[in-house]
């Protein structure tokens, strides 16, 4: 399984050698193709060569590129990945809305449970268990919109009384670059394992090509927002986003995550997660459908 996540944030050229990367930089770096899951290119003179972008598609390495204020804006995904991607479109199309239902039902419930666990590590723990009570009571579809309710108590909580995620802010552009990162993993492994990333389980906008990984990623969000945190309370955060600041966020991916009672990193817990969804679907057996946990191995950094 491919585990590294390559940040580039000064002048290079990227290019190919016996199914290595090459980086141009001050020295030349080499990395094997089949080690590598994203690429994040951050600067704005970055050259890639046709070649590798072939050979990265071949290996199924996706690669993120930012705009002119350095977040990401667009991505690279192969195609072809899954040998069955005719059936697997088939199976997403036809899949019924009860299905849909209790997958989202079951996602938003432990988006909840988290915000839960980051409100206890903040020491707000009668919040945290308000929200757990919040949890307990989500119903399919989430029709009760207990999402909502629970987010107009976690944010503020968590950020500061007038927090609002539609303001621009120093936390809020931190907080989207650390979505984009995990939106970006999502897309990849979705694309891997036959989905069709545009046809989502509960976010259905025709402008959106990832709603499928808009839904799957509601479940890691509180792990970009735990760092922020962190970085908040420290007083690292300020006006000035920048390169260490970015770095920090894409390394959220080799963070530890529980899954089945075992540890994985973040970028593995995606991959385990899609696996699962794709054997619910294939199977037409939605208890299939398993969810990562926000791993107690970090509380004690909290604390």
């Amino acid at each position: 399984m491919s585990w590294r996540n390559i940040f580039i944030s000064k002048p290079a050229k990227l290019s190919l050698r016996a199914n290595q990367l090459l980086i141009w930089q001050e020295d030349e770096i080499s990395i094997p193709l089949e080690d590598i899951a994203i690429i994040i290119i951050d600067s704005r003179e970055v050259v890639i060569t046709a070649p590798l972008l072939t050979a990265l598609a071949h290996y199924g390495v996706t690669v993120l590129v930012c705009d002119e204020q350095f977040l990401p804006c667009g991505q690279f995904l192969p195609f072809s990945q899954h040998s069955r991607f005719l059936k697997m479109l088939s199976l997403q199309i036809n899949l019924s809305d009860e299905t849909k239902a209790f997958f989202w039902q079951k996602i938003i419930r432990q988006k909840i449970i988290h915000q839960a666990f980051v409100l206890k590590l903040s020491g707000k723990k009668e919040l945290s268990q308000h929200l757990i009570q919040i949890a307990n009571t989500v119903k399919a579809n989430d029709a009760d919109n207990a999402e909502a309710r629970a987010a107009s108590i976690y944010f503020p909580a968590v950020f500061g009384k007038g927090f609002s995620r539609g303001k621009e802010n120093p936390i809020n552009i931190r907080l989207n670059y650390g979505y984009a990162i995990m939106r970006s993993a999502l897309a990849r492994s979705l694309v891997a394992y036959g989905f069709l990333p545009v046809l989502g389980i509960w976010h259905k906008s025709e402008l959106n090509t990832f709603n499928l990984a808009d839904d799957l990623m509601e479940v890691f969000r509180q792990t970009v927002d735990l760092e922020v945190y962190t970085q908040l309370i420290a007083n690292e955060i300020n006006d000035r986003f920048e390169t260490p600041d970015k770095a920090q966020l894409v390394k959220l991916l080799n963070h530890e995550m529980i899954y089945k009672n075992k540890t994985h990193s973040v970028l593995s817990a995606i991959e385990q997660m899609v696996k699962s969804l794709n054997s619910a679907i294939s199977q037409n057996n939605p208890y299939l459908f398993t969810l990562p946990e926000i791993t107690y191995a970090n509380e004690c950094q909290y604390e």
